[in-house]
């Protein structure tokens, strides 16, 4: 699977996860399109309502430990970025691995 198929797995997901969905996702051209709506999705939970925005980052399996780390040690302003970032590289990572099992499956036919 090409990267850009992945990258458009993982954002399909990203979207769907923090409710990117409609309009809003179609006028996202790129991938720094949607990691600049994610930023602002995340400090939206954050101000309103993080305990919505911890059971969404349960759900998509990002490490408990690593958001911990970010919310203790990241300056206030810099905690979306890196829950963003955080997310992305989780989401890539699953939609690479659903990409080599589905590969791997169509090999082994």
């Amino acid at each position: 699977m090409s990267s850009e198929i992945v990258q458009q797995s993982a954002s399909q997901r990203i979207a769907a996860a923090f409710d990117l969905a409609g309009d809003e996702l179609e006028f996202m051209g790129s991938f720094e399109e949607m990691r600049a709506m994610l930023i602002n999705r995340i400090t939206e939970l954050l101000s309103r309502n993080p305990e919505k925005l911890m059971a969404i980052l349960y759900r998509i399996d990002v490490k408990e430990a690593v958001v911990h780390q970010i919310m203790s040690t990241s300056f206030p302003l810099e905690v979306p970025i890196h829950l963003a970032d955080l997310i992305i590289t989780r989401q890539l990572e699953k939609a690479q691995s659903r990409a080599d099992h589905a590969r791997a499956q169509g090999d082994e036919s």
